[in-house]
């Protein structure tokens, strides 16, 4: 039960990004990487409008200045000696003080909208990146994630089971990292050969069929925990990989792979 949950929020998940339209190809960046160029555009996009909006405001205020520094040294109706070109002449001048100031509001009014929808999007981009229970792809480089979480697996010299996880495939050596910021820690078993677990505030994750091990105790997401090997029953190097929210029974991690590789 408790994986079928989780299948549920990964596919919930793979719902936003679609709305979002943040999938791309395997060979392309990961979804993340591609909303944090996004999110990076809106903040300069949104500098740009405030620029903006400064530049033609200084612009509009030294109109405004002109035309009330005429209207104020304009001679007067005596001096100008016909009323009708005296009125004519104010009534020019206060119709384009009005259109200078309607422009001002207009441009408060357009750019603080553009301003505001832009933030919407950028927050929302910065939510779904926090809601995402991985942050960096388990394998650094260019990986294969196979989707072969529950399957039954019969090995020689191994009991038959069902696989907790998905494999990612990357060459001898090609860094683990942490998907997270947590605490690393080391074990070995006769199945997972050498392995690292990785605590975060979520849950856990666990890597096996190390070749070797890396940075362990308090880590950051992205930092080396270990290398892709085939140490433990493994045929090919790779990494198996498992998601256990809130440290209980591992869930399906491919659809939140998918967003991170």
């Amino acid at each position: 039960m408790r994986g079928r949950k989780g299948r549920v929020a990964a596919i919930a998940v793979t719902g936003s990004l679609l709305v979002a339209g943040l999938v791309v190809a395997a060979s392309a960046e990961s979804s993340v990487q591609v909303a944090l160029h996004k999110r990076h555009d809106l903040q300069k996009r949104i500098v740009e409008i405030q620029e903006t909006r400064r530049q033609r405001r200084h612009v509009l205020h030294k109109r405004i200045r002109f035309t009330q520094a005429r209207l104020h040294n304009a001679p007067s109706a005596a001096e100008v000696g016909n009323l009708a070109k005296y009125r004519q002449f104010r009534k020019e001048q206060i119709e384009r003080l009005a259109e200078l100031r309607a422009e001002e509001r207009e441009l408060f009014r357009t750019t603080r909208a553009k301003a505001r929808e832009l933030r919407a999007q950028r927050k929302q981009l910065a939510n779904w990146i926090d809601s995402l229970p991985l942050k960096r792809c388990p394998v650094a480089g260019s990986v294969a994630v196979a989707d072969n979480f529950g399957v039954i697996r019969e090995m020689p010299g191994t009991p038959r089971h069902v696989h907790q996880g998905n494999d990612i495939t990357a060459p001898t050596g090609t860094p683990i990292v942490a998907p997270f910021d947590g605490n690393a820690a080391a074990s070995s078993s006769h199945l997972g050969g050498m392995q690292v677990k990785v605590f975060g505030a979520g849950g856990y994750v666990y890597n096996a069929h190390l070749s070797a091990y890396g940075k362990l105790g308090a880590v950051k997401a992205g930092d080396v925990i270990g290398y892709v090997g085939m140490t433990g029953n493994a045929t090919a190097p790779h990494d198996h990989f498992e998601w256990h929210p809130g440290d209980g029974a591992a869930v399906d991690p491919f659809l939140f792979l998918a967003a991170v590789c």
